[in-house]
């Protein structure tokens, strides 16, 4: 429903012959009629009212919102397409819900010529504002503006929160379990990537106090008797990033795997790794119910506005205004831009040596999302890699993997994966934040469990698999 900009993938309204409307209504079950009939009138006047509208309904008028072009012909075409083919008897409203979804994301992925450089510049500079976007993106505010509020309105472009962990007496660990039997999970662990094969693999992003690290330590090392290793590593918070490269307004997200090929060949200059800091000793800063709630709202999003906190977290205006001022200003919480594009489902994790890294980088970075990282293993201070993760087009993995396996010598650091499924959240503070005692609520027996690996990965998701791990 919204407008083309330059570059633009608007569809031009067809209208379907009176005799095939007929045929297809008759198809549709009365609630898939109503949802035809719903998509049909928000397009032609922008707002309706529907009695006890419920969770299906506001995501619809959603999709509806940030479609471009007419979904309603795309969608009645489709419709007619499947039922010519015959034998179709009844068409239910979870089948045309189905259709719809599959239809957005297909348009919401295909990125205009101007939001590809406002994407980019958003991952580079998450906390500026409209104008200073518009300047590096290169283009006019009015167009920075469009941009903004389709990637927003689509949900293909988040501003969200990312905790100070330091500055909190907090750190962030990767937990990685070879074969288990047993996967780690609890309320500090925010994050799982599962690898399959014959020699399946568990990552685990957890937020934990600084000063319980060899605690942590000693829980991971109770898993080492079902498992084929366990290993804790620190882990950066990494960046994410954004490419335009691949990607063509009407076309969509194609990879030209011989350029991909021809840049690993470059090479380039080692990645310098930081040093880990030592566990910090000091206690954090003492928080009130009402700063937990206000830190867990702008985690979450921090596009909301002082009174949408208000309503979220029912405090009083005074204080969300106050608090989310002092939060921004001192630095506890970070702007951090987060990207799903769905059409972008495959995922590749690459473990590397920093010469390696570098190696692969002038190719790595022309990848349509990326986010990188690094790891030091906390019992082995010298083990330290690279981490790499990526989105790529749905069925393109199994290539990017092959080439790159083709173009890494056998001798080199070097290990990647094609992470077939996850689970990602927001660590949230009034969950973690022990206000009686003013510290970090840590009890090995209530913030940690042991489940089955069968059991955990059954939960995972194969579809918007995290990707950035902060």
């Amino acid at each position: 429903m919204t407008q083309s900009d330059t570059g633009g993938t608007a569809q031009e309204d067809t209208s379907m012959p009176a005799e095939d409307k007929v045929k297809l209504q008759k198809k549709l079950s009365p609630s898939a009629q109503a949802i035809l009939r719903f998509v049909q009138l928000f397009e032609e006047k922008g707002e309706i009212d529907v009695f006890q509208e419920d969770a299906e309904f506001k995501r619809l008028r959603q999709i509806v919102l940030s479609y471009r072009g007419s979904l309603y012909s795309l969608l009645e075409r489709r419709l007619q397409e499947v039922i010519d083919l015959g034998g179709v008897e009844i068409i239910t409203q979870r089948d045309i819900m189905s259709l719809i979804v599959q239809l957005w994301e297909d348009n919401i992925s295909k990125l205009t010529k101007t939001e590809v450089p406002y994407l980019e510049a958003t991952l580079k500079y998450p906390g500026d504002s409209l104008n200073p976007l518009s300047k590096w993106a290169g283009m006019s505010y009015a167009q920075a503006r469009r941009a903004q509020k389709r990637l927003s309105d689509s949900e293909v472009l988040k501003i969200g929160g990312m905790l100070n962990l330091e500055q909190l007496g907090l750190e962030r660990v990767l937990i990685i379990l070879e074969s288990p039997s047993l996967v780690l999970s609890g309320p500090y662990c925010q994050t799982m990537l599962f690898i399959d094969g014959h020699s399946p693999r568990v990552l685990i992003v957890a937020i934990v106090p600084s000063n319980k690290r060899e605690d942590l330590l000693d829980t991971v090392r109770s898993f080492r008797n079902t498992t084929t290793n366990a290993s804790v590593y620190n882990l950066s918070p990494g960046k994410p990033s954004f490419s335009g490269l691949y990607s063509d307004p009407k076309k969509g997200w194609n990879l030209d795997l011989l350029h991909f090929r021809l840049m690993l060949r470059k090479g380039g200059d080692p990645i310098t790794l930081s040093d880990v800091p030592p566990p910090s000793l000091s206690e954090p800063t003492k928080f009130t119910y009402s700063e937990t709630r206000v830190m867990d709202a702008m985690t979450e999003s921090l596009d909301r506005t002082a009174q949408e906190i208000v309503a979220a977290t029912k405090l009083s205006p005074s204080t969300v205004f106050r608090k989310r001022a002092q939060f921004l200003s001192n630095g506890t919480i970070l702007p951090r831009a987060r990207v799903n594009i769905p059409a972008l489902n495959d995922r590749l994790l690459l473990l590397l040596s920093p010469e390696v890294g570098g190696n692969i980088s002038p190719a790595w970075q022309n990848l349509p999302l990326t986010y990188s990282s690094h790891i030091t293993n906390l019992e082995d201070k010298s083990e330290r890699k690279v981490l790499l993760l990526s989105a790529l087009p749905t069925g393109s993995g199994s290539s990017v993997l092959d080439i790159l396996n083709d173009e890494t010598s056998k001798i080199d650091d070097y290990s990647a994966w094609s992470v077939a499924a996850g689970i990602g959240g927001l660590t949230k503070v009034s969950n973690l934040y022990d206000r009686r005692k003013n510290s970090w609520a840590w009890d090995v027996s209530r913030h940690f469990d042991a489940i089955g690996y069968s059991a955990a990965r059954h939960e995972a998701s194969s579809s918007n698999t995290p990707l950035d791990l902060a």
